[in-house]
């Protein structure tokens, strides 16, 4: 058996590593072609100062509000230009930083069980490490920022939980600063001090308050000042967000009656990962009409409270899992009303509870129910890991992930129109045909984008007349996109595709400039 704490964590490491191997040689996809790609602020050393000043909170730029995210990939940038290769190094290193972090802060959750913590916490964190419900975070480099936000949060309630009451004050400094790096991560990083109080007044509250008033006082000053910061610095009008995020279903209220539904949902995905979905939407929670939804959520919630009424340790777990979904519990309108990385702090809080119950007293007093919850969770890890191994896939190249997404969501505008753009990428015009216009009839024939990208399949396949219709339409819709360069400088529009548009324009304005007569259509 592995003694040494020291490679218990190596051990971890190197699954993780090996589990995620395969994305070292996956594609950009989704928004990382456009952030990536081509966007070229990652790549313009003259963007440091303002990003590591968080002067960039008043900049109009892609993920301004999330200085930490961005000084991770534009040292990538730096180190490995538009490689995916070491973008996707990096994400697969820091993820396995927060599996270690992670193990860390369990073993400190169970250091009254002596040595039989270890294993215990090592197979919790392998939960965590190989769940496929991390593979979107860790798979997709522009989606890193819950990886970092998960990162600073861990470490914040590791310097905590090994704090002494008479602890130097730099440590509670550290705490501090690590909040502020979580909430400068993602907007879900404001947990981090919350998750520390948490912690303190369960465990620790009656220690001297010296330590505890800079690491928790000092972090919520910290996350209130970047909040506020971050508003009121906020570009506007905005050249880049120029569509405004809704609540799902159109208002307030729609929002709060299918909010039970996508919690129901992500109880669902953290237990069993089955119906995974890049573009999740009201297809997604069919299986979970409002009433199945409230029924589920008050046995969890039930259970939960039972457990921790016995065990106040889950108690921690539940902070850390509940806390970091309110940013995204589409209270205000988000872009993506569910999507796996939301889970990707949260799931960390699921494998704290995880660990208290495989240390229950319950178990812990019996052998044999021992050896058998070790076991099961041991096969648990196996099949998750499969499963993980799978997800990949699906996220190693555009035509993959939008394919997968088409057939879990076919009512997703989104996964049919990268869908198309894939297929046509690939060479296989007719299906792209049928996707691109599929694509628009989700639209309501009302997305120049998607008329754009038909007038380049029906291009490809040599009938002109179709694209100029096709490209007419996308005109008519919406007018920006007779400025390709316009639309690239909004990352509205990937560069290869802006070239082409600008390739059809100047041909759509051939006839005009040579003086070439266009007959009129006849007369009916």
């Amino acid at each position: 058996m592995i003694q040494r704490p020291w490679q218990q964590a190596a051990v971890l490491v190197g699954i993780t590593l090996v589990v995620f191997a395969p994305t070292l040689w996956a594609e950009f996809v989704y928004d990382a072609r456009l952030q990536i790609l081509t966007d070229p602020f990652l790549h313009d050393p003259t963007n440091w100062f303002d990003v590591l000043t968080f002067r960039v909170l008043a900049r109009d730029v892609l993920d301004f509000n999330r200085p930490v995210h961005l000084a991770s990939l534009m040292l990538d940038a730096a180190v490995w230009g538009r490689d995916p290769f070491g973008f996707h190094l990096t994400s697969i290193l820091l993820h396995s930083l927060n599996v270690v972090l992670l193990w860390g802060v369990i073993r400190r959750l169970l250091a009254a069980s002596g040595d039989g913590r270890d294993l215990v916490a090592t197979l919790a964190a392998l939960l965590f490490a190989v769940h496929p419900l991390v593979t979107e975070a860790v798979c997709e480099p522009t989606f890193r920022e819950d990886i970092l936000a998960a990162t600073f949060t861990l470490a914040a309630l590791l310097f905590a939980m090994q704090a002494q009451p008479a602890a130097p004050r730099w440590r509670a400094a550290a705490v501090a600063i690590c909040c502020l790096l979580a909430v400068a991560s993602k907007e879900s990083g404001l947990a981090a001090p919350l998750v520390v109080a948490a912690f303190w007044w369960l465990f620790r509250r009656g220690e001297p308050g010296g330590f505890w008033a800079v690491a928790i006082g000092g972090g919520l000053a910290a996350t209130a000042l970047f909040l506020a910061a971050r508003f009121l610095l906020e570009p506007f009008p905005s050249r880049i967000f120029e569509a405004k995020p809704e609540y799902p279903g159109g208002s307030f209220l729609a929002a709060l009656a299918i909010l039970p539904r996508i919690l129901a949902l992500y109880a669902q995905l953290i237990l069993l990962p089955i119906n995974q979905c890049a573009d999740y939407g009201l297809v997604s929670v069919r299986h979970l009409p409002l009433p199945v939804a409230l029924v589920v959520l008050t046995v969890v919630a039930g259970l939960l409270a039972w457990a921790t009424w016995r065990d106040r340790r889950l108690a921690l777990g539940c902070a850390l899992l509940v806390l970091p979904l309110v940013p995204v519990a589409n209270l205000i309108p988000i872009y993506r009303a569910a999507a796996d990385r939301y889970l990707y702090l949260p799931l960390a809080g699921a494998a704290c509870i995880a660990a208290c119950l495989l240390d229950s007293t319950w178990v812990r007093s019996h052998d044999r129910r021992r050896h058998i919850a070790l076991l099961g969770t041991l096969v648990a890890a196996v099949l998750l890991a499969a499963t993980c191994l799978e997800r990949q896939r699906v996220w190693s190249g555009s035509l993959a992930l939008w394919d997968d997404t088409a057939r879990r969501n076919p009512a997703s505008f989104t996964a049919l129109h990268g869908l198309a753009g894939a297929l046509r990428e690939a060479g296989r015009l007719p299906e792209a045909e049928r996707a691109a216009r599929e694509a628009i009839r989700l639209s309501g024939d009302k997305r120049g984008d998607a008329f754009v990208t038909l007038a380049f399949v029906l291009d490809d396949q040599g009938r002109a007349d179709d694209a100029e219709a096709a490209l007419a339409q996308a005109l008519e819709l919406d007018s920006r996109l007779a400025d390709p360069e316009a639309r690239v400088s909004a990352l509205a529009m990937e560069r290869t595709e802006a070239d082409r548009l600008a390739d059809l324009l100047r041909r759509r304005a051939a006839p005009a400039e040579t003086g070439e007569i266009v007959p009129e259509p006849a007369s009916p």
